[in-house]
């Protein structure tokens, strides 16, 4: 993912962030029906506080933790945003949102299927989402993700509420971890 600047898809096309994408994820993540559903977005979504977001992500991206690609459809601009994250200790977290006009079209399966196929190469991938967002789970489990079986407990900043959030795992990515836990016992 170091080295990815564009992914592109049948439809869609994954590339860079940039301050000029400011309005749109403002607009996007401000709608409250998107922000509820991510974990450390605020309400208000304020175009302040994307240009920050993005300045962040700039400036962390010599770390190699964190490949946030904006998602751009022909005609349209910028609908959605999806990214890998370290998670602390190893593997990275996978998350994304799409802007509200975009739900339900495909767009979300279709840019995840090309973002695994890349970030796959950074190791152990996971995701989540909130339980009362099902649809999400459903676009996770068409990327390849499978349920681990854990609720965690996670914050979200726009709802000012822990929210239980179920856990997946990228299918086929198992980690020594998930080895020993398989592995029978020696006698």
């Amino acid at each position: 993912m170091r080295d990815v600047i564009e992914i592109e898809t049948e439809r869609l096309k994954l590339r860079r962030l940039r301050m000029s994408d400011a309005p749109r994820i403002a607009q996007f993540c401000g709608d409250p029906a998107v922000g509820r559903n991510l974990a450390m977005t605020p309400l208000p979504y304020l175009p302040v506080a994307a240009e920050g977001w993005i300045m962040t992500l700039a400036a962390r991206r010599p770390l190699g933790k964190d490949f946030v690609f904006a998602i751009d459809l022909p005609g349209e601009g910028m609908i959605g945003a999806m990214g890998a994250h370290a998670r602390p200790g190893d593997g990275f977290e996978i998350g994304y949102w799409f802007g509200r006009p975009y739900w339900g079209k495909g767009f979300a399966t279709e840019a995840l299927k090309a973002f695994v196929s890349e970030a796959r190469r950074l190791g152990s991938l996971e995701a989540g989402h909130f339980a009362d967002n099902p649809a999400s789970g459903r676009v996770l489990a068409k990327g390849g993700f499978a349920y681990t079986g854990e609720v965690a407990p996670t914050f979200s900043l726009a709802r000012g509420e822990t929210v239980p959030c179920k856990r997946m795992r990228l299918s086929g990515a198992s980690t020594e971890h998930d080895i020993e836990q398989c592995e029978p016992a020696a006698a």
